[in-house]
């Protein structure tokens, strides 16, 4: 009478295990791949949000800018930018000496409290804005609620005759602005008040060896707004007629916009390289408040 033979003879074991070690084998380096892949496309994202945040919290300063006579100082080595950024509008009421009276629409107090007072500017006969800076004494440089409000709401000869306006339970302003001089303003000429916001590429805080871009509030805040960058990051700038920007810097009045060439590194290290991924944008800023042609 035969057996029934049981289990498994020890070459039917050994060649088990030999294709169990090839489709491990395979298996392992499909996973090894996958994974090195996704840590290469994770630095690669992350670069490019890098980038792609500084070019969003830049935007909203850079696009308020007057098209000439905003751009207060750059470097020539494209590292650093100073502007005058707009953050209230409204209408002049009156100029009497050193005084200017303005009506302002309603603004966040957010915004206000944000924002640090360095001047204002009014728009003339040419259409272009003309910057007026308020005196040195700490008691005249900021703004103040006006002792002739009437110069604005009134209805006799010489007066405005601007109404106030009231939104979503805020409401507008009348300020006496003071000046080194006579502004020159005219009645019914719009004006805002300019805040002085510098940008730079300089030693990040948070990755050293790197870049920060930082943002800096003249007499206000400093922040470091997006990092890391590479050396290369700066500024480029674009003048009158310019169909491409330019690498050393025109006159600050012939500046018409500006060129973000961020070169973004990514926060960790590539799986594939030496070092972290790197993604270049490159965008272009034209200043929107333009004058009248």
């Amino acid at each position: 009478m035969m057996r029934t033979r049981r289990g498994f003879t020890l070459n039917e074991m050994l060649i088990s295990l030999v294709i169990l070690a090839v489709v491990g084998a395979a298996f392992t380096r499909i996973l090894r791949y996958q994974t090195t892949y996704f840590a290469h496309e994770t630095s690669l994202r992350s670069a490019r949000t890098v980038a792609r945040t500084a070019t969003n919290l830049m935007l909203s300063d850079l696009r308020a800018v007057q098209d000439s006579g905003a751009v207060d100082s750059v470097t020539s080595d494209g590292k650093f930018m100073r502007i005058y950024v707009p953050y209230r509008y409204g209408l002049v009421c009156a100029t009497s000496g050193t005084v200017t009276t303005v009506s302002l629409l309603p603004s966040d107090s957010a915004s206000q409290n944000m924002s640090v007072y360095k001047g204002f500017a009014f728009r003339n006969a040419t259409g272009r804005y003309t910057y007026i800076f308020p005196p040195l004494a700490t008691t005249m440089n900021i703004p103040v609620t006006s002792t002739t409000p009437a110069s604005c709401t009134g209805s006799g000869s010489g007066q405005a005759q601007i109404l106030s306006v009231s939104v979503a339970g805020r409401t507008g302003n009348i300020l006496d602005l003071n000046s080194n001089g006579p502004s020159g303003a005219i009645a019914l000429t719009p004006v805002f008040l300019f805040q002085k916001v510098s940008y730079s590429f300089r030693s990040s805080s948070v990755y050293p060896g790197y870049l920060g871009l930082w943002r800096n509030v003249e007499g206000g805040q400093e922040d470091e707004l997006a990092a890391p960058f590479d050396s290369t990051a700066r500024f480029r700038f674009y003048a009158t007629g310019d169909d491409t920007s330019r690498t050393t810097p025109p006159t600050v009045a012939n500046i018409r916009g500006v060129e973000l060439v961020l070169v973004a590194r990514s926060q960790k290290a590539s799986t594939t390289l030496a070092g972290s991924n790197t993604v270049k944008m490159a965008t272009s800023v034209f200043f929107k408040n333009v004058r009248s042609f």
